[in-house]
């Protein structure tokens, strides 16, 4: 009987060893084919690599051959009788899985034990096997869809989300895109964006469209950053949105410029405006708590307007404060409104922020987790964003 082993372009010293053992030379003629394997068959011709490869196929009436899906797959599209050997050696298992596909589906013969290999090769020249139809492939539209999409995510560098965000360089790049160093400020708007408000925007159009009003869109969230990070192949700075807000409260005080402040409880309101005339000598024109109904937005929003601030921070909670902002720009077109979340409260010590060790470990919303279990059901919209990374969508 004349066998023919093929091992494709890869190593199985072990089978070539086995084979060479155990299939005598009185018995068969073999011919082995070893690509870069380093065990020499003492019994049996061999060669390296042959660019007629079919030729050896045609003439073997048994083929011995790894589970490599080339080499399987063209066999079982030729009807050729073979035994399958799955590479153990591999640290992968694709090749067992092949060979137990081919198994349960009786394409051939599968020998998973190299004792049985003369059992193997008489069976597989005397037993009828199931013959291999080639069903025709339908997923190429589906791959140029995948690739256009890709195509398209690397195209925009600078989005996650298809949301557009801003890369700054440091802290001080941010602060200066909002208040010059002569003191002027920048009218529009700034959003802190995380993976939880990328999906939000994905889910819900206003939420989206308030965003997108925006002129300043910051990575505040790690997840965002390393999305930015590889889509754009530049090093992205997080910018913490309530450190953010405390430098622009800073630079605010330098020049004297007129703040108002919108959200959190009075107490928590109250205590932020006297730390802050304290702290950096802010310029306070009004305060109003978040503790109000959509019907009296109109009234605030007038009221923010008659005191002329140039800057309006407001702390409302995503996404209440940017549908908030994006009302009151109308009104305000000359100010620069900033929606901070908790950051009054953060800034007056009723919630402690993450010890440094968390922050620079970009675990601070871990932490957050701890203190606040019952943000864990927010938490399918990070498993959403994770998938999405993972699988380049964003």
């Amino acid at each position: 009987m004349k066998l023919f082993v093929s091992v494709g372009n890869t190593q199985y010293n072990s089978l070539i060893k086995a084979i060479d053992e155990l299939l005598p030379a009185a018995d068969f003629d073999i011919t082995v084919q070893l690509a870069t394997g380093s065990y020499l068959p003492v019994n049996h011709s061999y060669i390296r690599f042959t660019d007629n490869i079919s030729k050896y196929y045609a003439e073997a009436d048994v083929i011995i051959a790894h589970a490599g899906a080339g080499t399987v797959f063209q066999l079982l599209e030729e009807n050729r009788r073979m035994v399958v050997v799955p590479n153990h050696e591999r640290l992968d298992a694709h090749q067992l899985d092949l060979a137990q596909y081919v198994d349960e589906n009786n394409f051939a013969c599968v020998c998973y034990e190299f004792i049985k290999l003369k059992e193997s090769v008489v069976q597989a020249f005397s037993k009828q096997y199931k013959r291999y139809i080639s069903e025709p492939f339908y997923g190429y539209e589906y791959i140029e869809q995948c690739f256009a999409e890709q195509t398209a995510n690397l195209s925009k560098p600078n989005e996650v989300g298809s949301l557009p965000l801003n890369i700054f360089n440091d802290m001080d790049d941010a602060v200066n895109h909002i208040i010059t160093e002569q003191g002027d400020v920048i009218a529009g708007s700034a959003i802190a964006i995380n993976p939880e408000k990328v999906i939000r925007a994905m889910q819900e159009p206003l939420v989206r469209e308030a965003i997108m009003s925006a002129s300043i869109r910051f990575a505040d969230g790690i997840g965002v950053v390393k999305t930015l990070a590889r889509k754009s192949g530049r090093k992205v700075s997080r910018i913490p949105g309530c450190e953010l807000w405390e430098e622009i409260m800073a630079k605010s005080g330098l020049f004297k410029l007129p703040v108002f402040l919108v959200g959190a409880s009075s107490d928590v309101i109250a205590a932020t405006e006297v730390k802050l005339q304290s702290q950096y000598q802010v310029n306070i024109c009004g305060k109003q708590d978040g503790y109000f109904d959509a019907k009296d937005e109109v009234g605030i929003i007038e009221n923010i307007s008659k005191q002329q601030p140039l800057i309006v921070t407001v702390a409302l909670g995503s996404p209440r404060q940017e549908l908030f902002i994006q009302k009151c720009k109308e009104l305000c077109p000359d100010t620069f409104f900033m929606g901070v979340g908790g950051t009054y409260d953060v800034y007056t010590n009723k919630v402690t922020r993450a010890p440094l060790a968390y922050r620079k470990l970009n675990l601070e919303w871990f932490y957050r987790l701890m203190s606040q279990p019952q943000r864990l059901f927010r938490q399918s919209n990070l498993l959403k964003y994770l998938y999405m990374e993972l699988t380049r969508k964003l």
